[in-house]
């Protein structure tokens, strides 16, 4: 949504049409709510992995019986 609006506003702007502010369209809004969820929701799951990644008994295994 973000690239199309950035493409609108370039190509009203490249034929010298009188465009909108961009933040005017509620696009704009959906795509910067979206942007910034998908970073949180990015090192949510990146701060899980290292916690994961770091936990003592990781490689503490549990061995029922040998063959």
């Amino acid at each position: 949504m973000a690239a199309y609006l950035g493409i609108d506003k370039l190509m009203a702007v490249a034929r010298h049409v009188p465009a909108r502010l961009v933040t005017q369209s509620p696009y704009f809004y959906i795509s910067l709510t979206a942007m910034i969820i998908g970073t949180q929701l990015f090192m949510v799951g990146f701060l899980g992995e290292l916690v994961s990644r770091s936990s003592a008994d990781r490689n503490v295994y549990h061995i029922e019986k040998r063959i």
